[in-house]
């Protein structure tokens, strides 16, 4: 399935300096697959989802299966659908980051970027996560 967004959101995609897209990747008992930055990393022991910017040329799709198998050692298999949206700003850089409900396959296999993984849901890893991590998982 392609990624599909909201007309709302896909209209304004070409007013930010750069897309991210993110993965919300469940088990069997839903818990939500988050990773650890590593300490070298910027921000330093950030827990997130599988994320990254999409390159020149990469759909929306191409871009997820990208990052997720890039940092997760997983496969896209399919991508249920839009989940949420949220703004930031790098220094004078506007980004939006643009998150997917998707079904992979494989074993989880961290790249370099990341120290360690966990399955949790949001109400137990709540206190681990950033108010940037909650408003992408319309937590706030």
């Amino acid at each position: 399935m392609m990624c599909i967004l909201p007309e709302s959101i896909e209209n304004q995609l070409q007013s930010y300096d750069r897309i991210v897209v993110g993965g919300i990747i469940r088990d069997q008992n839903s818990n939500i697959l988050f990773l650890q930055r590593a300490a070298d990393e910027s921000p330093p022991n950030l827990w997130e989802i599988p994320s990254g910017g999409v390159e020149k040329g990469e759909d929306l799709r191409q871009a997820l299966a990208r990052e997720i198998e890039e940092e997760t050692g997983l496969f896209l298999d399919d991508v249920i659908g839009f989940f949420s949206a949220a703004e930031y700003f790098i220094k004078e850089s506007r980004y939006l980051q643009v998150n997917f409900n998707v079904i992979c396959t494989g074993e989880v296999k961290l790249s370099p970027e990341h120290m360690q993984y966990q399955w949790s849901n949001i109400d137990n890893f709540r206190t681990k996560l950033d108010d940037f991590m909650l408003r992408v998982l319309n937590e706030v």
